[in-house]
């Protein structure tokens, strides 16, 4: 027995961002952004038919709580009963910081409640969400919950609630060209991720398996190739198909335990997101050989070959990359990097994962990460 739901309607193609145009047309919106993105669709944005009511275009990456704040108070001038959705264009950050608001609007003693107190997240009557992806790695444009990191006390929080699915994800690949080199790297191995964690996971389905599966393939055959030619559109639409696969994939299981790993190497080393999630798939890979067969067989179809051999072709394409693959490169200790996998399994993303801890060990010891 299985189920599979993902409510967002898709928007897809060259252009679309023009659809804004339409959807905006006599509603009122709040713009939430980040001070690149607005200033490259400036004038798109203010010449529209209908301008937004309010504009916040100071978006960092890794939407912190105290930034989140800062949020709040700039947006406490609005009424929010007279709001119609929240309009988000960007990477994962933005949408995340969107959510946010849709969630608690201005309300900060709730976001702190949640963040500083430790108590679950109330949410009322949450806003509607349109967003435009402008990188091709969160997939939150699809999914229900949001990143919110806490540097402070160095913790991330995950929220999460069946309507903070956006209404509507417009995906216009020709806004993801002109983007560097690295934030192309990072955003798109945390789509390959995405999928791959999607297929080792307790809560995969047939439907999220297929996703899973497409969203790697797509992102290992035409990511390597983007790198060296940014302003492929046809290879930024590939990736931008991938990150759709990625997020109809894990919309529906969650992350398991690369993403768990990741937190703390991004929170205390400032290892980016995508790099921080990415570099043990191919150890994580290799550890589910012979753990669960229907999760072995879907992943063998990512490289038709062996785990074995896949996941040294994986680690090949991530060591392409420049992704750091070893303790020594990610100047972690082996005492510090026991204590992060440790925790990782016991984490909540951990018990997603359908392998186990003593065979994640023996596939690093083996591909020498130590």
């Amino acid at each position: 027995m299985w189920q599979y739901n993902n409510p967002v309607n898709i928007i897809f193609g060259e252009k679309k961002i023009n659809e804004i145009q339409k959807i905006t047309e006599k509603k009122k919106y709040i713009l939430i952004t980040s001070d690149f993105i607005f200033k490259e669709y400036l004038n798109e944005i203010l010449n529209s038919i209908n301008a937004p009511q309010l504009i916040y275009s100071k978006i960092n990456p890794n939407p912190d709580y105290e930034d989140l704040i800062l949020l709040m108070d700039f947006l406490s001038k609005i009424n929010f009963h007279n709001i119609d959705f929240i309009l988000a264009i960007g990477g994962g950050s933005v949408m995340d910081s969107a959510k946010v608001i849709a969630a608690f609007k201005d309300n900060k003693k709730l976001l702190t409640d949640f963040i500083k107190r430790n108590k679950p997240p109330l949410i009322y009557d949450p806003i509607d969400l349109i967003t435009v992806p402008t990188t091709s790695g969160s997939s939150s444009e699809l999914t229900c919950w949001a990143t919110i990191w806490d540097k402070a006390s160095n913790k991330k929080f995950s929220l999460s609630h069946t309507k903070l699915y956006p209404k509507t994800a417009i995906i216009d690949p020709t806004l993801l060209l002109n983007k560097p080199k690295q934030l192309t790297i990072s955003t798109g191995l945390d789509a390959l991720s995405h999928s791959m964690e999607s297929i080792w996971n307790i809560n995969a389905n047939p439907i999220s398996a297929f996703h899973g599966i497409q969203g790697a393939r797509l992102v290992l055959e035409n990511l390597p190739m983007l790198a060296n030619d940014l302003n492929n559109l046809e290879l930024r639409t590939n990736l931008a198909l991938a990150c759709i696969h990625a997020g109809l994939a894990f919309s529906n299981t969650k992350t398991a335990i690369s993403h768990n790993i990741s937190y703390p190497i991004t929170l205390e080393f400032g290892i980016q997101h995508g790099i921080a999630c990415s570099f043990s798939l191919p150890f994580i890979m290799r550890s589910m050989k012979g753990i669960n067969e229907i999760a072995e067989q879907r992943l063998k179809k990512i490289f038709n070959n062996d785990l074995d051999v896949s996941s040294v072709l994986l680690l090949n394409k991530l060591r392409s990359l420049g992704v750091p693959l070893n303790l020594n490169e990610l100047n972690i200790t082996k005492q510090k990097w026991d204590l992060i996998v440790s925790e990782s399994f016991d984490g909540e993303r951990g018990k997603n994962f359908l392998g186990n801890k003593e065979a994640f060990d023996k596939a690093c010891k083996e591909m020498s990460v130590f």
